[in-house]
């Protein structure tokens, strides 16, 4: 099987995605991935679901994410990748009535390696407990949020994804500053957590200070990282042509050792969404110098 070899990024690290042994016990490799919904298919042509289904869950399999973020699942979607992918757990709902209609922000982890602990989600809007519409924006949206147990470890875990609207400048604002509120009072300051998500918002995009004064983008501050683009528009945009990379991946309490945009061809599809999926691998801070840290500081 072809396989993903990614650079060594530290002398006791050797990381090949799509081989799990390669890394250590407690690495984590999350991933964020807008699929591009199937309810486009009439204007995506050859570029439809039905065409890139397969290669999706071949480039799943082959570099094997611990956790995985999806954006623009509609549940026809969703219901496939729950049948393909029977190694993960999911859990996601969608955005129109928290049930299964409209897209979903559906989030994927191994079930060999996390226990689901607690899951919920907030829409983006001035009444993020109900189904709703926030400020400017032209859709629903949503952040799906999960409390895991990291059977390897013995840590809790919180993985967090997002789609931040298109349209609505107001409403992207006003996202991230609710994301980092609703951080701030779910999960502990010492918790290890990820953020995934597509937030049509370049990273050095002013909308997306909120987020970066909580949190860290593994894109920077990885010791092993890219600058390419994340949106390809089937094609239409290179790689490194500069300006669209709006799919993100943020962590706290985390070490990072690698952030790659997966650009290359699955299953014979070349393009497998108009976005490419962005992969990060992290390390699990040590548990006693953290209790220590906080002993010191008392």
């Amino acid at each position: 099987m072809k396989r993903i070899l990614i650079v060594a990024v530290l002398a006791a690290i050797a990381l090949c995605c799509g081989c799990s042994d390669a890394k250590s016990d407690n690495d984590i490799l999350a991933m964020s991935f807008n699929i591009r919904l199937s309810l486009s298919d009439d204007f995506d042509g050859e570029n439809s679901w039905i065409f890139r289904k397969e290669a999706i869950i071949a480039m799943i399999n082959e570099v094997s994410p611990d956790l995985l973020g999806i954006q623009e699942g509609i549940f026809g979607q969703v219901n496939y990748m729950d049948e393909y992918l029977p190694g993960y757990g999911r859990y996601g709902v969608g955005r129109d009535d928290g049930l299964n209609r409209g897209e979903a922000n559906a989030v994927f982890y191994k079930k060999s390696r996390f226990e689901l602990l607690e899951s919920t989600t907030f829409w983006l809007s001035e009444t993020p407990d109900e189904v709703s519409r926030g400020w400017d924006a032209a859709c629903n949206r949503v952040v799906t949020f999960v409390r895991l147990l990291d059977k390897n470890s013995g840590r809790e875990f919180y993985f967090c994804n997002t789609h931040f609207d298109h349209i609505g400048k107001v409403a992207r604002e006003e996202s991230g500053k609710l994301i980092v509120e609703r951080m701030r009072s779910l999960i502990p300051d010492d918790a290890a957590v990820v953020l995934t998500g597509d937030f049509n918002a370049g990273h050095n995009d002013p909308i997306l200070d909120p987020i970066e004064e909580y949190m860290t983008s593994a894109r920077r501050a990885a010791p092993i990282t890219d600058t390419l683009n994340t949106f390809n528009s089937w094609g239409k945009i290179t790689p490194e042509e500069g300006g669209r990379i709006i799919d993100h991946i943020y962590f706290r309490n985390l070490t990072p050792s690698l952030f790659k945009t997966l650009t290359g061809a699955y299953a014979g599809v070349e393009y497998i969404s108009d976005h490419y999926p962005i992969i990060a691998v992290f390390a699990l801070k040590d548990v006693q110098t953290q209790e220590a840290q906080r002993e010191s500081s008392k």
